[in-house]
């Protein structure tokens, strides 16, 4: 009888334990003075989308005018061809050398003793913007011809200035550089890329903004210039020319750089 005694308080004592166990385990789930437990949901991965090639889609520059050269002829509307001979240089600039054709433009320059050649100048000068050019720089080709991408001052004079976003010396064009004439024509930064074949197609993009000028090509930037009193703040616009600089006295080799379209932007 005692034994049995014994066995039914034991488990009385067990039932009361059981009842506060899941009195208190209760509690840390309905507002009692245990802390709440916030479960936080899983993460997701950012996923960064593809790139377009282009800086103006990468960065959502807006634009405000191109040119696809869609007709026959540079459309001086739009341009201005350069005509003359310069006697720096010894070049002859020469409508006939800018040839429009299938949605191309192709700067020619002439395999014999003229080096006769094109140049383009947009007519409408700003300060500040953003440019993009599809281009290709064919080889082989002679290292007289330099062709090159730049902005140039409406003063006609660089001393207020000169963005080159593209320039090309290699005759095997295996790399292109980058030049910032700073006010009062001053060396203020040079950037190479280089191995690079700049024969295919590629976007070359230009930011010339009041702090900085940075480079593109197919929407990464490779050359970024910044230092203080170093950037052009005076109106400029957008030039394409093939140079040719003249450094032996035999004619130069045919020589061509080709241009899908340009486009400006804010």
């Amino acid at each position: 009888m005692a034994r049995r005694v014994v066995i039914l308080v034991a488990c009385v004592i067990l039932v009361g334990v059981a009842v506060l166990a899941v009195r208190v385990t209760s509690g840390r789930f309905s507002g009692g003075d245990w802390p709440t437990v916030r479960t936080q949901a899983p993460s997701t991965a950012l996923v960064t989308p593809d790139r377009s090639g282009e800086a103006a889609a990468d960065y959502g520059w807006r634009l405000v005018a191109q040119d696809d050269f869609d007709g026959r002829r540079v459309n001086t509307a739009d341009w201005e061809v350069y005509a003359g001979r310069n006697p720096v240089s010894g070049e002859t600039l020469s409508a006939d050398q800018c040839v429009v054709r299938d949605g191309i433009l192709t700067l020619v320059g002439n395999g014999d003793d003229t080096a006769a050649t094109c140049g383009i100048a947009w007519r409408a000068d700003r300060t500040y913007g953003r440019w993009e050019v599809r281009a290709r720089f064919p080889a082989p080709a002679d290292p007289d011809f330099n062709p090159v991408l730049l902005l140039w001052p409406e003063s006609d004079t660089n001393t207020d200035g000169e963005i080159d976003f593209a320039e090309i010396y290699d005759p095997a064009r295996q790399y292109v550089e980058s030049f910032l004439h700073g006010p009062g024509n001053t060396a203020a930064g040079q950037t190479r890329k280089s191995p690079f074949d700049i024969t295919g197609w590629h976007n070359y993009a230009l930011e010339w903004q009041p702090d900085h000028v940075t480079c593109y090509i197919d929407g990464v930037a490779w050359a970024t210039y910044g230092r203080p009193g170093t950037i052009p703040d005076q109106p400029m616009h957008l030039v394409i020319q093939q140079n040719h600089n003249r450094h032996k006295a035999a004619a130069p080799i045919r020589s061509t750089a080709e241009i899908d379209w340009v486009r400006l932007y804010e």
